[in-house]
């Protein structure tokens, strides 16, 4: 039976080039069914190792890896079926579905992986893969994204490479995982980076922002959904967590996770694309997963609660961000419409963390480790980002509200991951992509039950506080604009694609106002030093015609070279 967990990998890697064929198609449902079934046919503690394979490879399972392997397998299943009815056989697809069982395989191979070289080479297949998910269909912008997607991944995978090593010099190339070595700053240092890259923690997250809004919906999904998760993963495997306190790693993880939760926050809120709205939720969400980890990392006792809440707040957010982008791929059905925007909305609770979702479950799990060390400024920071949050979502929500007076028909929207150019030509949509529809809505019956099956009573009105002045806040705003009141009604300026140019856009336009004003002074200066210096010379009189005249004639230009020589002769003679 432990033969299963080959197939989980093997799977994919083997349907990957058949899918390609536009007949065959159907084969992208079948390569995550393995995955479920070992979950549900297998030990909680089954492993198989594979001597002859690469250096020695070892797949098994834990209970972090049972959870992981659980909801990725969920979310690339629900994106296969959007893969196989909503792109279809549309030109490129079958690169597509090649690309997406290729990612499918790595990720699901660094899940699995007991030893190092395994988990690396998982995560490389995985991140290069993802490449071509976000180009598809083409179009400059998607090219955009992708380039500086590849850029920043080959950044993580290079540090991630060069932390292994480091730490396989002590230890070998062979240990188990989780069992690993305390690492050193060095390790920590490229840790961080490598996987801060992939989670979107800021300033390491240009990346996110752009492939989110570029890449088509079951790409979108499961880049947030289920890849990005393992950045959480491989710092639950490789961080010292529960063996020692780092109090200095511990209070910089704090300090990042903190920035990233509250900046992307505000950034989110000025966004007017609800694709990127998401994609600062998930560089919050990285900060908070950061945040947690320094906790953990401060108090080593913590360990097997913080490490249980990390794990918990991972599926909950991966079920509800990859239902939210798939969801957006279905807004534009006529017929379900009213349908997809309430799913839509409570999904948005549910990231928000409102009473009775899997947010509030979410949060009160990770309560008792955030609380633990008793500062006031982080209580007030957290109170201020759940309320953020809050907003953050309503802002969602209003971008994807018709606004009033607007009468919304089939097609009438823009796609909102399409820029302005000219569009790949694709094959004509089903004409009810029932299927998808259907899989999404088992999507949202997952996590409307997410906090009634795992949870307890006294874990649903977590978070109620936040959400309510949240709701004081938005709704007079809400109300102004929709009734267009005075100053309130003006249309948002467009934003640009990343959000580091959205920041400094208003520091740039200063300084340039600045120096206009200063060059301006300047000039008018320069003007009148001109103008007096003219009226001097029309006082003195004219110059001669050729003031250099009387050098251009040899005897002088002869005495000139000589003087010049006999002084650099005499500076040398003199010189010690």
């Amino acid at each position: 039976m432990s033969g299963l967990l080959l197939a989980v990998v093997l799977a994919p890697l083997l349907l990957a080039p058949l899918a390609v064929h536009p007949a065959l198609r159907w084969l992208v449902l079948i390569a995550p069914l393995p995955a479920l079934a070992g979950l549900a046919l297998l030990p909680p503690d089954a492993i198989l190792e594979l001597p002859w394979l690469l250096l020695g490879t070892a797949l098994g399972f834990d209970e972090t890896t049972r959870i992981f392997l659980l909801f990725t397998a969920l979310v690339w299943s629900l994106a296969a079926v959007s893969v196989v009815e909503r792109l279809g056989t549309a030109p490129g697809t079958g690169r597509f579905r090649l690309l997406f069982l290729l990612a499918l395989a790595g990720n699901l191979w660094l899940i699995l992986a007991r030893e190092p070289v395994g988990f690396y080479v998982g995560f490389a297949l995985m991140g290069l893969a993802a490449y071509g998910l976000i180009l598809h269909p083409g179009g400059l912008m998607r090219r955009r994204a992708g380039r500086i997607y590849l850029a920043m991944t080959l950044i993580g995978e290079l540090s991630l490479f060069v932390a292994l090593l480091l730490m396989a010099q002590t230890q070998g190339v062979t240990w188990s995982l989780p069992d690993t070595p305390t690492p050193d700053g060095a390790v920590i240092t490229l840790l961080l980076i490598g996987f801060g890259i992939k989670a979107g923690l800021m300033p390491l997250h240009p990346w996110l922002p752009l492939a989110y809004g570029a890449a088509p919906a079951p790409a979108a999904a499961v880049l947030s959904g289920a890849m990005s998760k393992v950045a959480l993963l491989g710092w639950l495997r490789l961080l010292p967590l529960g063996q020692v306190a780092l109090p200095e790693w511990g209070m910089l993880f704090v300090w990042l996770g903190l920035v990233s939760l509250l900046v992307a926050l505000g950034v989110g809120l000025v966004q007017t694309d609800p694709r990127r709205v998401l994609a600062y939720s998930s560089i919050s969400k990285a900060g908070l997963f950061v945040l947690l980890l320094g906790l953990l990392l401060l108090e080593p006792q913590l360990a097997p609660v913080g490490v249980g809440a990390l794990t918990l707040y991972a599926a909950h957010h991966a079920l509800v961000k990859s239902g939210l982008f798939l969801g957006l791929g279905l807004r534009d059905l006529d017929p379900a419409r009213p349908l997809v925007r309430a799913g839509l909305i409570l999904l948005a609770l549910a990231l928000a963390g409102a009473p009775l979702t899997s947010g509030a479950l979410a949060k009160y799990v990770a309560k008792p480790v955030l609380l633990s060390p008793g500062w006031i400024w982080l209580d007030l920071a957290l109170m201020l980002a759940a309320v953020a949050a809050a907003l953050l979502m309503a802002r969602f929500v209003w971008l994807i509200w018709p606004a009033p007076g607007v009468v919304e028909t089939a097609r009438s929207r823009t796609p909102v991951n399409d820029s302005q150019e000219p569009k790949t030509p694709i094959a004509p949509l089903p004409a009810f992509p029932i299927w998808s529809l259907a899989a999404w809505i088992l999507l949202l019956g997952l996590v409307a039950g997410f906090p009634f099956v795992l949870g307890e009573p006294s874990a649903w009105p977590t978070n109620a506080g936040a959400m309510l002045i949240a709701a004081l806040i938005a709704a007079p705003l809400a109300l102004a604009i929709w009734r267009r009141a005075p100053g309130s009604g003006r249309p948002a300026r467009r934003r640009s694609l990343g959000d580091l140019m959205v920041l400094v856009e208003p520091i740039l336009a200063a300084q340039l106002w600045a120096a206009r004003a200063l060059f301006g002074r300047w000039n008018a200066m320069v003007e009148a030093v001109r103008a007096h210096l003219y009226g001097l010379g029309e006082r003195v009189g004219p110059p001669p015609s050729d003031p250099e005249r009387t050098l251009h004639a040899w005897p002088t230009a002869g005495w000139l070279w000589l003087g010049v020589t006999l002084l650099l002769l005499l500076l040398v003679l003199i010189t010690p």
